[in-house]
């Protein structure tokens, strides 16, 4: 029998993809009152018309994890390793079994990608992820009948040392910056250790000079907010770069490209952090992530407490911060303790 509810959820999750989180929960809040003192009465003599095939379960899935507060492009990239999957096998999504998703996830470890070179461990390991947080999801909201991940083995990435740099490189791009933009953004990221997308939607308004402190807006989720700090040098090499401005982004383009009230390109910005690193001789590249674990790992090391580092960075537990970014400067200050000992 259909309900308000699965009419006004279908409404919704057909305009996923168009609509905003704000305007999706407009959308849906305004149905409800509308209907309200309604009844719903399905037409026996007709078949019901909702065809609940694998692109509804990919908006219902997409409408919920919009619900629960994550960012579209975090929900895209759940959606690059989940579609595959049907299009591999061709299976609708209640007939998945657990031997299904083993066997494909078999068949991506061995089949050459369109590079024609082999998927690396890690791309393996988000595959397997990625499914686990679908049919979970789908199990646990009813959408199957079955937890068919429960036969399935977690995939886990061998961690690789963290790239970051050194006291020493850190003072090499100090002395390789060109401009005042440029110390702006270096400055800024070893003081922050903000993510690409934070740097580039920053604004001026969001900054208090007085107080050294930078309230971000931006995050992986869209209810994310948190304040973090300046240094001395930081603030002083934003306050050189905007000059008298007073509002708007902190970084424009300096080619006449996108006009004042647009946000600077991520991709500016990692190719500005990139040049840093590369002339000052830094020996990994020096991407935003780079210098965002560089920060974090000396952060920890000041204080000793990942709780801080955690809320710092933005992430959803210390543990994230922890196994992503601290693993090595914890097992070297274990290490360093035991041999003093």
């Amino acid at each position: 029998m259909i309900t308000k509810n699965d009419i006004i959820n279908e409404v919704v999750s057909s305009l996923v993809f168009t609509l905003n989180r704000e305007q999706l929960e407009l959308v849906k809040s305004t149905f409800i009152v509308k209907m309200q003192g309604y009844e719903i009465h399905e037409l026996c003599t007709l078949p019901s018309t909702e065809v609940k095939d694998n692109d509804y379960i990919f908006k219902r899935f997409a409408i919920d994890m919009l619900a629960k507060g994550l960012k579209q492009s975090t929900i895209q990239c759940y959606m690059y390793f989940i579609k595959p999957f049907f299009e591999m096998t061709g299976l609708h999504y209640r007939d998945v079994s657990s031997q299904d998703i083993i066997d494909y996830i078999a068949i991506r470890k061995i089949k050459p990608n369109a590079y024609g070179k082999s998927n690396s461990p890690t791309y393996i390991s988000n595959i397997n992820k990625t499914l686990f947080i679908f049919f979970e999801w789908a199990y646990r909201k009813h959408h199957i009948d079955v937890d068919i991940m429960r036969d399935v083995d977690r995939i886990r990435s061998k961690q690789k040392k963290k790239d970051r740099i050194s006291v020493e490189e850190m003072e090499a791009c100090r002395d390789n910056v060109k401009n005042d933009r440029e110390r702006a953004l270096l400055e800024l990221m070893l003081s922050t250790g903000l993510r690409v997308g934070e740097i580039a939607n920053l604004k001026i308004e969001d900054i208090d000079f007085q107080n050294r402190k930078v309230h971000v807006l931006e995050g992986k989720t869209d209810n994310a907010e948190r304040d973090v700090y300046l240094t001395i040098k930081a603030r002083n090499a934003l306050r050189r770069y905007i000059k008298e401005r007073c509002s708007g982004y902190v970084f424009r383009p300096t080619r006449n490209v996108l006009p004042d009230d647009e946000p600077i390109t991520k991709g500016s910005i990692e190719k500005i952090a990139k040049e840093i690193g590369k002339r000052a001789g830094c020996h990994c590249a020096t991407t935003v992530h780079v210098y965002r674990k560089t920060f974090a790992s000396e952060e920890y090391r000041r204080t000793g407490n990942a709780k801080y580092v955690s809320i710092l960075l933005g992430h959803s537990s210390t543990a994230v911060t922890e196994k992503y970014y601290l693993v090595d400067d914890m097992k070297e200050i274990e290490y360093q303790a035991l041999c003093a000992s």
